[in-house]
């Protein structure tokens, strides 16, 4: 392959990925769980000024820093679309992660291993996923990657001090986005099997080496300061709040003692990893011998990558609060530690056949369930009503695609693989991501309560989720996200008693005795059995102060 072939190459690359990524921006609304929350604390920075302490619905969120919040405010003010802003985050941050991975790579070995390192990345299921997504992971991923690129241009490439001080300060980024941005300080572990090849140990050098500490702080520092002033400044009970949960529940409490997502020690190596990272979990069994060969010639380019990813996974493991997405930052560097070993992998005749067979099995599978629901099988389509989508001709369809592709590409499982993965992401962006938006967003419900509410109306949201704030088209108040049932429902009981023309959209996991059916109004929408809607209640109000948030 010439240099030419390979800068062709690469550019069709970053354009045929950038096409699958970008595809369906603006198809959909934010989904639940997070990215309702994330699209709803921008739109409020945008709508009230009050951009430093991210609120949801009027009450301030304690969980993250605002940092990806802002990326959203940012497109949110440019563009005035929420539905395409909460997107380009997550979309453009991992195109830059791409473009490090190959250029870093191509810097270690010669530009084809890079094109190789993209090729693979664009591939894996992990990555495209998270970078169609509206969640904090795909950021915190490319400030993670920015370490790692940092940290391997000095460690490798080096001595380059400004790139291993620009590492820590893209750590320090990482963690004002996600709490986890330090894990390529992880990578250091590696120095004690190998030493950089420019290695020197005297004094000044050593004070360099705890510089980067300095820079990872001051990254930190640009949010927490200010945050830390006004909390001085002006500290309510909410602001404190905001404080102590961040920097402590949602860090080292949340890691020693978690609360949710409870998983086994073994969740991501045996679940995780298999699936999230296909194709190139599959090559994991034929790595063992060349990383063990790497190892004797103290390769520094499989090294240090690989002490980086076995030392995150053992990190999230040993904390009993996990999800997959705490894997995605890594999985750059499991392409490099792939990459140059690519094309004997690829070559080998078994990963051919599992991959074939992989597509095959797939393609049957999919035509199997989407014929059955096209035809009216009852044991499938139950699950129309179920789920409220009916995806079976696009199954069909994607199904009959992968048969079509794996029987007239056979003897190439590369080809099958890549063009099967083209058309998944292309027809699930364009055709199924719409489909499924029709059960997801709340925006067909709150146009069907439209017709039944007076203009002038306000709503209440008892059991509120955020997805509801989106969509609102009166006054909304609601009544505390995490506080106790009972509280919420005798909240929203003195609210609706105190001026006409109110009325509560409840969530029927809150409805007690206080709502009587004779109260309640019909709305032309599928939401109407879990989000019941009343113009009065059974139950008198109580003298008592309870929380109430106006959020529109």
């Amino acid at each position: 392959m010439s240099s030419v072939d390979i800068k062709k190459y690469t550019f069709w690359l970053f354009a045929i990925t950038a096409i699958v990524i970008l595809a369906g921006i603006g198809l959909r609304d934010p989904w639940p769980p997070d990215e309702p929350r994330f699209a709803l604390m921008a739109k409020e920075m945008w709508e009230t000024g009050n951009w430093f302490f991210p609120h949801r619905g009027g009450e301030i969120y304690p969980d993250k820093p605002p940092m990806v919040m802002w990326m959203i405010l940012l497109f949110y003010g440019l563009l005035g679309n929420l539905k395409i802003a909460f997107l380009l985050p997550s979309a453009i941050l991992s195109m830059l992660t791409m473009w490090m991975t190959v250029d870093i790579a191509k810097r270690l070995y010669n530009p084809k291993i890079g094109l190789y390192a993209g090729f693979l990345l664009a591939i894996t299921l992990h990555f495209i996923l998270q970078a169609k997504s509206g969640q904090l992971d795909a950021p915190v991923a490319f400030w993670v990657m920015l370490g790692s690129y940092g940290l391997l241009r000095h460690l490798i490439l080096g001595p380059a001090w400004r790139w291993y001080c620009l590492a820590f300060f893209a750590m320090g980024m990482g963690i004002i986005t996600k709490g986890v941005g330090f894990l390529p300080v992880l990578m250091l572990f590696g120095l004690i099997i190998v030493s950089p090849s420019w290695a020197d140990k005297n004094n000044k050098q050593l004070l360099k080496w705890f510089a980067g500490l300095f820079f990872l702080l001051f990254a930190v520092s640009l949010w927490l300061i200010p945050m830390l002033i006004q909390v001085d400044n002006n500290p309510t009970p909410d602001v404190l709040a905001y404080r102590d949960n961040i920097l402590l529940k949602q860090t080292v409490n949340r890691y020693a003692k978690s609360w949710a997502h409870l998983q086994p020690f073994y969740y991501y190596v045996l679940e995780v990893i298999p699936l999230f990272w296909l194709p190139l979990s599959l090559f994991i069994p034929w790595l063992i011998k060349p990383i063990k060969q790497a190892f004797k010639d103290k390769d520094r380019r499989i090294i240090y990558p690989l002490t980086m990813v076995v030392f995150v996974v053992f990190f999230f493991s040993l904390s009993k609060g996990k999800r997959a997405e705490y894997m995605l930052p890594i999985l750059p560097m499991f392409v490099l530690i792939i990459a140059p070993f690519f094309e004997q992998l690829i070559a080998n005749k078994t990963i051919q056949r599992i991959s074939v067979t992989l597509v095959f099995i797939l393609s049957f599978m999919l035509c199997l369930i989407g014929f059955s629901g096209v035809f009216g099988v009852e044991k499938v389509t139950h699950l129309t009503a179920k789920y409220l989508v009916n995806p079976w001709y696009w199954l069909a369809s994607l199904g009959l695609f992968g048969l079509i592709v794996s029987i007239v590409f056979r003897k190439n499982a590369l080809k099958i693989y890549t063009i099967f993965m083209l058309g998944m992401w292309l027809s699930y962006s364009l055709w199924a991501m719409p489909l499924v938006d029709k059960a997801m967003s709340t925006q067909p419900m709150m146009a069907a309560i439209a017709k039944v509410l007076p203009q002038d109306a306000e709503l209440g949201l008892v059991g509120m989720r955020e997805k509801l704030l989106l969509h609102t088209h009166w006054k909304t108040t609601h009544f505390g996200h995490h506080l106790p049932k009972k509280e919420q429902q005798q909240a929203a009981v003195n609210w609706i008693h105190e001026k006409q023309k109110r009325y509560l959209l409840v969530n029927k996991d809150f409805v007690n005795a206080c709502f009587k059916p004779q109260n309640r109004l019909d709305y032309d929408s599928f939401h109407k059995t879990k989000w019941l809607l009343f113009s009065n209640t059974k139950c008198k109000p109580d003298n008592k102060k309870h929380s109430v948030y106006s959020s529109h």
